[in-house]
């Protein structure tokens, strides 16, 4: 394998935050390009389905999912963290940061049951605490970033 190339930072925090469960990312430690592709892309270099069936936007991403999924020297790192980052427990450590009393409280009530997201963001909008949300989100993220990076032996550019 060849020497590993920065990887930015803010790169894969908004890969994390924009992950689907219909996608995977993969990191090619030798240009530091974060890869996004669909399962259907996936699917097409797996079953290798001729290029001809997809649309031209679509190729280059099919013909990048052929190189990964051949890929013999480890040049590409799986990114695709959705099973390793957990909103709702963030959230949970978030309420847990607010002072005791009514806001940690109704937050806390917000988020069990249906639709526990949407009142969760509706809470925090209502109790004026939704700068301090994203920034803790932020910093949680990154952590998880930085050690997913730290533990795969790659360097991250600020």
């Amino acid at each position: 394998m060849k020497k590993k190339v920065p990887v930015k930072l803010e790169d894969l925090i908004n890969e994390v935050e924009i992950q689907m469960d219909e996608t995977f990312t993969f990191i090619n430690t030798q240009s530091g390009e974060v890869i996004t592709l669909s399962r259907e892309e996936m699917r097409a270099a797996e079953d290798e389905e001729p290029l001809e069936k997809y649309p031209d936007w679509q190729r280059e991403n099919i013909e990048k999912a052929v190189k990964i999924i051949e890929d013999e020297n480890e040049e590409y790192l799986n990114f695709t963290l959705r099973n390793e980052f957990h909103e709702y427990e963030i959230i949970e450590e978030f309420i847990g940061t607010l002072s005791e009393g009514e806001v940690q409280e109704e937050l806390s009530e917000a988020i069990q049951g249906r639709g526990a997201f949407r009142r969760f963001k509706d809470g925090i909008r209502e109790h004026d605490v939704e700068k301090q949300w994203y920034e803790f989100k932020e910093k949680k993220v990154k952590e998880l970033v930085i050690e997913w990076c730290e533990e795969k032996g790659l360097v991250i550019e600020e």
